[in-house]
């Protein structure tokens, strides 16, 4: 799933969370482009989910980057990695309200 890897390769590069939500608000900033194309490919895959009845409806990308952006966060915390996995099953259980399709 592509949470999971953009999870997993965010917290292999300690730190970059805070940089890329920091380039998001900086137009000026050499990641802004593409943190924001980013963010906007995680918004079209949850639209898609939200129209095949997959995923609930009172989310948007912005709220999805966050979840996601927190989740990396914490991974990145000393001694809390398994908890991160624990709520990334929690997250992922609260935002599906459906099995996944195959």
């Amino acid at each position: 799933m592509w949470l999971r890897d953009f999870i997993t390769v965010r917290t292999n590069y300690r730190g970059v969370v805070t940089a890329m939500v920091r380039a998001i608000e900086d137009p000026d900033s050499a990641l802004h482009t593409s943190c924001v194309a980013m963010r906007g490919s995680g918004a079209r895959l949850l639209t898609r989910t939200q129209e095949a009845g997959v995923a609930r409806t009172d989310l948007d990308g912005a709220d999805l980057f966050a979840l996601v952006s927190s989740l990396v966060w914490l991974s990145d915390q000393p001694g809390l990695e398994a908890r991160a996995e624990r709520l990334f099953e929690i997250v992922m259980s609260a935002i599906l309200t459906k099995a996944r399709p195959a």
